[in-house]
């Protein structure tokens, strides 16, 4: 390359950095060991990356291919047990566990895998790092011990989920989010729900908030001031925040309030096809006169370990159909597997989901294959199994572009039903491209809004001028308890005092009777 044609390359870089100047070293902190979480977030750090941005990621899953200035801090040898264990746990046995344990799961979770983590010595390399860094951009899923790397650097802290969000996420900026009609998101409500849904959302909330007090920041704030001393307690980073950025966008949710600097950027790993499908499933697709069903539990969920007489059940529907079915799947084949069925242990999911011959979107409920299926016009038929997939299913439902089929109810019946339902309900393929239209009808792509602000942070030093006043108030005085206490103190006496007044009155004027009374007498 030329010193000329290499100038013309770097033009544009600096260009979209909007005058920066040197380009921001950036910190990407992904501990939970989740394949979906990293297809989000290298998404947004590859981005930053192209733009000119030095990025270092620690993560357990790094870029196969990543850029020159791009530096993977590999969590693997840390953390694969955890992986393995819980890939190969059966975690469809999670579809019938009690809301109430699950908070406890992933507090327990949460602190063993930021424990291990914050020892890993190429992790110690990075927190003695002399270089520091100009921003850390931290996952946010009970990691909160972490957050103590915004104030080790003196860097702005930019948080970012891979799902909607906890309702925590909320509290880093002051963002309400009233029980009323946000459901939270371990939950299956919808934002129209019954005094019954209400009354349970919001004692959840509570349940939530008053076990972490007492049970999760106690273990994070350990581990925070074992790591990084002097920092500031759990929730003053918390609230330090900048800016959080949540996988999520009205379009596949439901409208909520927003404060400027909570930013919706659900979908911005979805694109259209980059590259063809390898050629037995282009072969596949392409031959399916009737139309083809692609059928996927996820990168957790290991279909090896469906239940036995769900599996059955599936394949014994599936045989009944004209369509052709993709299913991934860990083998070579599946017992009993019918001619129309074609498994694979890895499939592109999004090139699949762009074939005009795909029809239908059997999933787990993942909050990544539901905004695929939303990119790309294709109803879905969803089987939740834990997390926030009932939350995903059952608004896919309501909303009306895809069904629900809970995983204790499949036999063939249930499932040849839904497919039908799914396949040949003409509101539901209406919906689902009409969703389409309104998740594509954007003034930026959300990878590029995510782009934006947190170069905004970068160039307004952490954007102080977005922080809430909120964030400064005590939660009294957010909801206003020390002012409706004046008000009712003041119609307290509003009406005490007429009241206190006629009756001395009155008793004055009876006693005056009764004088007069005993003076006739006498």
């Amino acid at each position: 390359m030329t010193g000329k044609s290499f100038l013309l390359f770097l033009l544009p870089a600096a260009v979209l950095l909007g005058g920066q100047g040197d380009a921001a070293r950036i910190l990407g902190f992904f501990p939970v060991p989740g394949k979906s979480h990293m297809i989000v977030f290298s998404a947004l750090t590859r981005a930053l990356a192209e733009r000119g941005h030095e990025l270092v990621v620690v993560s357990t899953f790094p870029l196969k291919d990543p850029p020159p200035n791009y530096t993977d801090v590999n969590l693997w040898d840390t953390l694969k047990h955890i992986y393995e264990e819980m890939t190969n746990e059966n975690l469809y046995e999670f579809a019938n566990m009690p809301n109430i344990v699950v908070p406890f799961f992933y507090w327990m979770e949460g602190v063993n895998v930021i424990d291990l983590v914050l020892h890993d010595p190429n992790v110690t390399e990075v927190i003695n790092d002399k270089k520091g860094f100009d921003l850390i951009l931290a996952e946010d899923f009970m990691s909160d011990a972490t957050f103590g790397l915004s104030h080790h650097f003196k860097a702005p802290l930019v948080l970012i989920s891979s799902m909607g969000g906890f309702h925590m996420s909320n509290y880093a900026v002051g963002n309400e989010a009233p029980a009323s009609y946000v459901p939270n998101a371990m939950l299956t409500y919808g934002s129209k729900m019954t005094f019954c849904e209400r009354l349970v959302n919001t004692l959840f909330q509570w349940y939530w908030d008053i076990g972490s007090e007492f049970y999760y920041f106690p273990m994070a704030e350990r581990l925070k001031n074992e790591i990084f001393p002097g920092a500031p307690s759990i929730h003053k980073l918390r609230r330090s925040a900048s800016l959080v950025l949540l996988n999520n966008h009205f379009s596949l949710n439901y409208p909520r309030p927003l404060v400027p600097n909570l930013i919706e950027v659900g979908g911005m790993h979805v694109k259209p096809p980059s590259k063809p499908l390898p050629k037995d499933i282009q072969e596949w697709l392409d031959g399916a006169k009737d139309g083809a069903i692609y059928f996927s539990m996820g990168s957790n969920l290991k279909g090896t370990l469906f239940p036995e007489e769900q599996r059955k059940a599936l394949v014994q529907a599936f045989a009944d159909l004209p369509q052709r079915i993709l299913w991934k799947w860990e083998t070579d084949s599946i017992p009993d597997q019918p001619k129309n069925v074609k498994v694979a242990t890895w499939m592109p999911q999004q090139e699949i989901l762009a074939h005009p011959n795909v029809k239908l979107f059997i999933t787990h409920g993942g909050l990544l294959g539901a905004q695929e299926a939303m990119y790309h016009g294709i109803p879905l038929i969803g089987i939740p199994v834990f997390g926030d997939q009932h939350l995903n299913v059952k608004r896919a439902e309501q909303s009306g572009y895809g069904l629900k089929l809970d995983l204790n109810d499949i036999n063939k019946r249930n499932v040849l039903f839904a497919i039908h339902q799914a396949l040949h309900d003409n509101k539901i393929s209406v919906e689902a491209k009409r969703r389409s239209k309104v998740f594509h009808d954007q003034p930026e792509t959300p990878l590029e809004r995510a782009i934006f602000w947190v170069e905004y942070v970068l160039r307004h030093k952490g954007a102080p001028h977005l922080r809430s006043a909120s964030l400064d108030l005590h939660w009294t005085q957010v909801a206003l308890l020390d002012v409706y206490a004046v008000i009712i103190l003041f119609i307290f006496i509003s009406l005490f005092i007429p009241y206190f007044l006629v009756k001395k009155i009155c008793c004055k004027s009876k006693a005056n009777n009764s004088v007069q009374s005993k003076k006739k007498k006498q």
